[in-house]
């Protein structure tokens, strides 16, 4: 009998990751999407996705970092290995003015301190917003720049921003998609979960067949 895998992620992030949407009073974690199908794609492993999303929380002062520490000490006490990170942060920080630089400045010291455990980094855009204020999208883009540039071994990059534009779709469609602007309805969370789903598995295969 051929040998079940274990394949840990954590999808870790603030609102989004939370799947918030009806102001706050429901949630629909794309988490849930993702596990389906990346279970559905890898039959030969048991997958096993969690997610931790902290509605309002900010990269530069927030508690991303006492966030996420727990979850890499808790696997490396016990000998396991969380074998993806999925990460998304900054928005918050941009609502806020903070600087795209330093946002992603902080990112890096978390992606890295992942990196150092063993455990892969996948990082998602800064998804988009129906704030179309020439200032809002430079800032926006900005950032998304300095992500989708970064290098590093076992790190990667899923563009939400460029997967699921607001005015990329009809007024229809966004409606079932768009919450309130900023956030989505759990059709458009799907469509994230399928998004980062679809790039994760693009990843794996592509290890597999090196």
């Amino acid at each position: 009998m051929a040998q079940i895998q274990g394949l840990r992620v954590l999808c870790f992030g603030a609102s989004i990751t939370a799947g918030l949407y009806n102001s706050g009073c429901r949630h629909h974690p794309y988490a849930t999407r993702l596990q389906d199908r990346l279970q559905a794609a890898l039959p030969s492993h048991r997958v096993q996705v969690e997610s931790d999303g902290l509605s309002g929380d900010h990269v530069i002062g927030g508690e991303y970092l006492s966030r996420l520490k727990p979850h890499l000490d808790a696997a490396a006490g016990e000998g396991r290995v969380l074998d993806w990170l999925i990460f998304q942060g900054g928005g918050n920080d941009l609502l806020s003015g903070e600087e795209p630089a330093v946002i992603f400045e902080a990112m890096k010291k978390l992606w890295q301190m992942s990196l150092q455990g063993g455990t892969k980094v996948m990082a998602l855009t800064v998804t988009d917003t129906a704030d179309q204020k020439p200032q809002t999208r430079e800032r926006y883009r900005k950032l998304n720049q300095m992500i989708k540039s970064h290098q590093h071994e076992n790190f990667f990059v899923a563009d939400l921003f460029g997967k699921i534009p607001y005015l990329g779709m009809s007024q229809e469609t966004r409606k079932i998609v768009w919450d309130d602007g900023l956030h989505f309805r759990p059709a458009g969370y799907d469509m994230i979960g399928d998004a980062v789903a679809e790039r994760l598995l693009e990843v794996i295969g592509a290890a597999y067949n090196s």
